[in-house]
């Protein structure tokens, strides 16, 4: 099957929940972005409404219910976000839902209503779908993707099955990854996924955007500044743009310098720049080094947060502040 490898034991677990006849239809995927849910849903989507499948996890690839949502056009395949021009969904949305997933199945029996994000989902468009999820219409599903960073409503969840997927073991990412960047070095690849907090579809996206050479640019920006004394470099480096990318970049030097202060060098991130931690790790005490993250923290706050910020002023200011910092 066509699915990331991360996500074959969540696919299995799944179907058979569905397998086994239980009256809970609804399931809420919790996540990490990046991690190729849309896939797994779909691949679920296919063995539902597959008109021949096997008993096994399989589903036919021939018929033409699965010709149809190869195509994206199952007429019992509802994608709410695309009922939405404005990523919200409300009670318009909900009720006009409500109203298309009454009646019987077009095609087969069987009905899935994929949410894609919760997030988009409005309070009172939570309201108006709790009474639908509490007696839902026959052969009916309805698939949530919830990512981590949303608290999720209590009457929501209770009326679901819960399924968490988390970010996979890095040897399993790091396999997947170097079957497609074959002539990238090892150290680069668990590097460049360490700094995607361990996420392998969004570390491929990192690696084809070329953002690893940008990445890389800068980093030689900030060797050269630790060699010159002379901000200036990072400072042109800024104004190219990806300004929060790279204060993340500078502030993952900073915790490798704290891990290696403390003799942990297991959780390494940026294994390919060991000279500027180890510069950063001999100059600065523990506290000069939080300080510095601190500082590049709340830098990038206001960088966020203030309307019509002068962001050369404020990041002048910063690296002078830095330039303090390592006593230059």
């Amino acid at each position: 099957m066509n699915l990331y490898p991360w996500l074959l034991t969540h696919y299995e677990n799944i179907i058979n929940h569905f397998k086994r006849k239980k009256n809970n239809n609804s399931i809420i995927l919790e996540t990490n972005r990046g991690m190729g849910v849309a896939l797994l849903v779909e691949k679920i989507g296919f063995w539902l409404l597959c008109s021949k499948k096997e008993k096994t996890f399989l589903f036919c690839k021939k018929c033409q219910d699965c010709q149809l949502m190869s195509t994206h056009n199952h007429p019992d395949w509802y994608n709410v976000k695309t009922l939405s021009q404005k990523n919200i969904i409300g009670i318009e949305i909900i009720r006009m839902l409500r109203n298309k997933i009454t009646f019987t199945a077009t095609r087969n029996k069987n009905k899935i209503v994929y949410f894609p994000d919760i997030s988009q989902l409005t309070q009172y468009g939570i309201n108006a779908l709790l009474k639908t999820l509490e007696e839902p219409p026959k052969n009916t599903y309805f698939i949530f993707v919830n990512y981590f960073s949303y608290p999720l409503l209590s009457t929501l969840r209770s009326r679901c099955i819960s399924y968490r997927i988390s970010v996979p073991l890095e040897s399993i990412s790091y396999t997947w990854l170097k079957s497609y960047n074959s002539k990238m070095q090892d150290k680069t690849i668990i590097t460049l996924l360490r700094v995607n907090q361990g996420l392998p579809i969004l570390t491929q996206k990192f690696i084809l955007k070329s953002l690893w050479k940008e990445r890389n640019t800068f980093f030689l920006c900030i060797a050269k500044f630790i060699q010159d004394k002379n901000f200036f470099c990072i400072l042109n480096n800024f104004k190219l743009g990806n300004i929060e990318k790279k204060i993340f970049w500078l502030c993952s030097l900073l915790i490798d310098s704290i891990k290696i202060k403390h003799d942990n060098e297991n959780n390494m991130i940026n294994l390919d720049n060991a000279d500027i931690i180890n510069f950063l790790k001999n100059k600065l005490s523990f506290h000069l080094l939080d300080y510095s993250f601190r500082s590049w923290i709340h830098c990038n706050f206001k960088l966020n947060s203030i309307p019509g910020i002068n962001s050369e002023l404020l990041l002048t200011e910063q690296l002078l502040r830095w330039e303090n910092i390592l006593n230059y």
